[in-house]
């Protein structure tokens, strides 16, 4: 990356610290030449104000008028596209902060613009156990789940137990404190009991620390995070197939280091 000369940084901080530029780039970026009155109706600013940002971005060379009209320079062009992407990413990446602002990028082996029209569910006051709701409805229908858990809930156990009595195949891998909650939590253990003869259900233990909810749950990848506490409060939901590449690859490479659970242990 080269040096910054400084007049970048001061050509994008002048068309983002206003709507209303943005709004004047993205609009003649998409309609080519348009008047000033067909603007202001877009725009929808006062006069004064229209034209004041309408002479910033002409005196930066990003616009032209041609008779009463106006349109984009093909610097504005570059510019209209580049504060276009740059606007679509901060806000993709405001609306995946909940989840991507507890894993550091080292642990996401895969471009994150990959995730760009990934879902997210988040906790909140008004229903704190909306990721686990959705975790859990996903695999009612479910076929082929695997799943790497650094916690496990009764209300998505006890959804994994129809979904295997219906002929899904469920791979899980867990930490030794999860396998433990599973043989001997009371909310929990007599549910898991009930799964542990299906030939569609293996469950193995790794030694490896568990960050994050891995899971692929057929065509989707769901990652899911919690707090300091271990109480959930974000997933995520992507269904790019890069995503799941790296997702089985993640889950394959664990699996392979894990031992099966001792049901009885």
């Amino acid at each position: 990356m080269g040096d910054r000369t400084g007049d970048e940084i001061e050509m994008l901080e002048y068309v983002t610290r206003s709507p209303t530029r943005v709004r004047i780039l993205e609009t003649l970026a998409a309609e080519g030449d348009v008047s000033r009155d067909a603007l202001r109706t877009v725009v929808d600013v006062v006069r004064t104000t229209l034209q004041r940002n309408l002479d910033g971005l002409a005196e930066r060379g990003l616009l032209r008028e041609r008779d009463r009209r106006y349109e984009l320079t093909s610097a504005g062009a570059l510019v209209a596209t580049a504060v276009t992407t740059a606007v679509d990413r901060v806000g993709a990446a405001i609306r995946l902060r909940p989840v991507l602002e507890r894993i550091p990028a080292t642990e996401l082996g895969f471009d994150l613009e990959r995730l760009v029209d990934a879902t997210v569910v988040e906790s909140t006051t008004a229903n704190p156990y909306a990721p686990v709701e959705r975790h859990a409805a996903s695999l009612a229908d479910a076929a082929h789940v695997r799943a790497i858990l650094p916690a496990t809930g009764a209300n998505p156990l006890e959804t994994s137990r129809e979904a295997i009595e219906s002929g899904a195949v469920f791979e899980l891998l867990v930490t030794e404190s999860v396998a433990e909650t599973l043989r001997t939590d009371p909310a929990i253990a007599d549910t898991f009991a009930a799964m542990v003869d299906a030939e569609s259900l293996s469950v193995s233990i790794v030694e490896d620390e568990i960050p994050f909810y891995l899971g692929v749950v057929d065509d989707a990848v769901q990652i899911g995070v919690h707090d300091e506490s271990g109480l959930p409060t974000a997933l995520l939901e992507s269904t790019d197939a890069r995503v799941r590449e790296w997702a089985i690859g993640r889950f394959e490479t664990l699996a392979e280091r894990a031992t099966e659970m001792d049901i009885d242990e």
